[in-house]
């Protein structure tokens, strides 16, 4: 039975998400399928609802949201219901890609039915699920979810729905508030650079609000340490770079971890610290646009300044 499916877990980890928004309003359509209902036909009935969504981590939304199903279908002729569900739901999102991004929910509702015949009553229920988001346009997503609700008095349904999101404003400022609590240690230059040799820029990009290095970029930073091993009378200063979003403060404190990510990983390899700096450049210097997700991604980037 479906009612003896464990929920999905709300704590699962996820690294980065699509969508930067910090509220959304979510039109959407589907349909409810009553499959462990004796009172109802065994069918699916059209189901339409809105939701709104605030931004509360920088992967995680709260949402409330009302879904109407207008003649519910009894399993006798002629004893239509309409039903009215008003819910609150917990939605946490995961790492992206090309644009689409996966989300799991949860949460706790109300059923309220307009007719009480063969003993069908209102009554809350809890419910799970899990969906994607698309972002078709900066503001415009598609979404699509399926949910599996439980009534508190033994029904159960499958809600599917499509819909689209119409997202406002940015989480900029509550990421900084979050940002704000973690002290950051930088060290002090310990070299100077007498004559610019090179600059190489590691193709490597970070995912937003993010200094960790994908193991993708393994080799890339082998390359390096083996270009310091074969010359040692070479020293670099690691550049971190960010891209606009969010206070120039919190930009240069994210650009400082970047780059010092980077200098440790080239550490761990045998490569002297003392032939290393690293230094944080906040949002300037772009190499691209931050008017586009793709030119945001580019600026999101760490340099090597090599000096002999």
């Amino acid at each position: 039975m479906l009612n003896k499916i464990v929920p999905l877990s709300l704590v699962l980890c996820g690294s980065l998400f699509a969508a930067n928004n910090l509220l959304e309003v979510i039109p959407q359509i589907g349909g409810s399928w009553h499959v462990d209902n004796q009172r109802y036909k065994n069918d699916i009935d059209l189901t339409y609802g809105i939701k709104f969504a605030g931004r509360v981590a920088p992967t995680a939304l709260l949402e409330v949201g009302y879904d109407n199903i207008k003649n519910a279908k009894y399993s006798i002729p002629n004893n239509d219901t309409s039903i009215n569900r008003y819910y609150l739901n917990v939605v946490k999102e995961f790492e992206s890609w090309q644009n689409i991004s996966p989300y799991v929910l949860g949460g706790i509702g109300y059923e309220d039915l307009s007719s009480t015949k063969q003993s069908l009553d209102s009554a809350p229920f809890g419910q799970y699920g899990a969906g994607l988001r698309w972002e078709t346009f900066d503001y415009l997503h598609l979404k699509t979810e399926f949910r599996h609700l439980i009534n508190f008095d033994g029904r159960s349904d499958i809600v599917a729905m499509l819909g689209f999101s119409i997202p406002f404003g940015t989480f900029a400022q509550q990421e900084e508030v979050i940002i704000e609590e973690e002290e950051v240690v930088i060290e002090q230059p310990i070299i100077q650079a007498p004559t610019l040799s090179h600059i190489h820029t590691f193709s490597m990009q970070f995912p937003f609000d993010s200094s960790e290095i994908s193991p993708h970029y393994n080799a890339e930073i082998m390359d390096f340490v083996n270009y310091m091993r074969e010359n040692p009378d070479k020293n670099a200063i690691i550049n971190g770079y960010t891209d606009n979003l969010g206070s120039k403060e919190y930009n240069q404190k994210l650009s400082e971890r970047r780059a010092k990510a980077v200098k440790d990983k080239i550490v761990e390899q045998g490569i002297s610290a003392e032939r290393l700096d690293a230094k944080g450049h906040g949002e300037d210097n772009p190499i691209a646009t931050n008017e586009t997700r793709e030119g945001r991604q580019q600026n999101r980037r760490v340099e090597a300044e090599v000096y002999h």
